[in-house]
């Protein structure tokens, strides 16, 4: 597959009823930041189509073309779009963990060759990949998916609460730069483990069934999945494994280890649940501070208090907070 030659381009969702293909005066901005294009937008069948190739880059997209088959492949983490020049539909594949989609979504325009141009929905693009697109002021704005509320309460906010946060958008949002690997659960262990750097909430690892670990970074306000690997929980703790790094197999290098890690984990199994909580230093001492096991919803065992936070810890993030 070669390297796209051809500037790629997007159909906002703008109608405007004029002569297809005359040029017009539009902006375009990614998190409010304009974007340099090399050529100018155009009208086609009521929409308004803009070049693409520096809002790719933009986004962070790899993008390449198909001269045989005539179609654009646009890749960002592990989701990939295929669009081909003159087709009403677009391909895409998504790999999550333990599971992969695709399918063909349509588009209100076909993808087309304009002036050795290549022209694609933006609105499409933008939106597959979770970005929120709005037309305001003559300008295709492509913002962050979150709120300023949202962005506030992640960054800024009570360290407990952000935690939690992050811990749900593990469950619904998160996006993998490597092809994921599947969560094992060999040992019929259906436990996930949180494990937070001291101080913070935007980065963390999880242990799922005492077998697979996750290690996840929010970038640009999205949860991104940078690494995971296998460890046979059988032969030891899995903190320790994790700490010592006695692993089956991993996606790139292990992220290091520097601080003690504020844990939280919950296990169910059947009517019955058992979480924790608790430190687990640098030398793989774990403290726990907090613990509770349910039966059919009623409370059978518990000690300490259950919590994601540890007794006056204090909010120090290393990950960098990016612009509105």
């Amino acid at each position: 597959m070669k390297k796209l030659l051809c500037t790629f381009a997007v159909i906002g969702a703008l109608s405007v009823g004029t002569t297809a293909f005359a040029t017009v005066d539009i902006g375009i901005t990614v998190r409010s930041k304009p974007i340099a294009t090399d050529s100018p937008p155009i009208y086609d069948q009521g929409r308004v189509l803009v070049p693409i190739r520096a809002v790719s880059e933009a986004l962070g997209a790899a993008v390449d073309w198909d001269a045989k088959m005539d179609t654009v492949v646009v890749r960002k983490w592990s989701q990939t779009i295929k669009l081909t020049v003159g087709k009403k539909t677009a391909a895409t594949e998504t790999f999550g963990n333990n599971s992969s989609s695709s399918g063909p979504i349509s588009l209100d325009v076909p993808a087309k060759a304009v002036h050795n141009r290549v022209y694609v929905p933006l609105r499409f693009v933008s939106e597959q990949y979770g970005y929120k697109v709005e037309w305001k002021n003559n300008t295709v704005a492509i913002e962050s998916p979150l709120s300023d509320k949202q962005r506030d309460a992640l960054y800024t906010g009570d360290l407990a609460a952000s935690r939690n946060l992050v811990m749900e958008a593990m469950f619904s949002g998160t996006h993998y730069e490597h092809t994921p690997l599947r969560t094992l659960h060999e040992s019929e262990d259906y436990s996930t483990a949180f494990l937070f750097p001291e101080g913070e909430a935007l980065r963390f690892f999880t242990i799922e069934g005492n077998e697979t670990a996750t290690y996840y970074e929010y970038k640009d306000d999205f949860l991104v999945a940078t690494w995971q690997a296998h460890f046979d929980g059988s032969i030891g703790d899995s903190f320790q494994l994790l700490l010592e790094e006695k692993l089956k197999d991993r996606t790139g290098p292990t992220p290091k280890i520097d601080k003690p890690l504020v844990f939280y984990s919950r296990g169910i199994a059947g009517d019955s649940s058992t979480e924790e909580s608790g430190l687990i230093g640098l030398d793989g001492k774990v403290t726990r501070i907090g613990f509770e096991h349910t039966v059919g919803g009623s409370v059978t065992d518990s000690s300490g208090k259950l919590t994601v936070t540890q007794p006056d810890e204090v909010r120090k993030e290393v990950v960098p907070i990016p612009q509105n």
